[in-house]
């Protein structure tokens, strides 16, 4: 495997800003998070298997709600964003996420990562020119106070 090849920088930005709409969806609002996905998509977090539109929306729309209930926050820190290959409409894609939670008012105090997850990704381009993800794989790497019972 070529560690690093030439990608059109806008294909790059395109899936980059893909990502972060992602992260916008676990942290801010599920507004919108099903466009993100092919309409047969899949979402792997951990042991949590979502397959379809319609299910990883409502995963999301009943997190939001638990987390406005509870008063719980967090923060996913995408990084290390690597397109691997683009071809034919589609791309691979690698990163890492760094994720913080807490419960309360904010600011809220700093504290070790809930957790840290490698995420392998297939995206395909639509006829209008839209990157989707066909398949999202989380891989929990560490683990820590606040993570989901399902990231391990």
């Amino acid at each position: 495997m070529q560690v690093l090849q030439h990608i059109d920088p806008s294909v790059v930005a395109a899936l980059q800003q893909l990502c972060a709409a992602y992260w916008y969806c676990a942290d801010e609002t599920s507004d919108g998070v099903g466009e993100l996905f092919c309409e047969d998509g899949v979402l792997t977090l951990g042991s949590l298997v979502l397959t379809g539109r319609a299910a990883i929306e409502e995963f999301f729309r009943e997190r939001e709600a638990s987390m406005r209930a509870t008063g719980r926050t967090t923060r996913h820190l995408g990084c290390n964003f690597q397109a691997i290959a683009v071809r034919n409409r589609c791309a691979t894609l690698r990163s890492v996420a760094i994720v913080h939670s807490g419960t309360g008012e904010l600011p809220l105090p700093a504290t070790a990562p809930a957790g840290i997850v490698d995420f392998s990704d297939e995206c395909v381009q639509d006829a209008s020119g839209r990157w989707r993800f066909a398949n999202r794989f989380a891989r929990t790497v560490f683990t820590g106070a606040g993570a989901p019972s399902f990231a391990s």
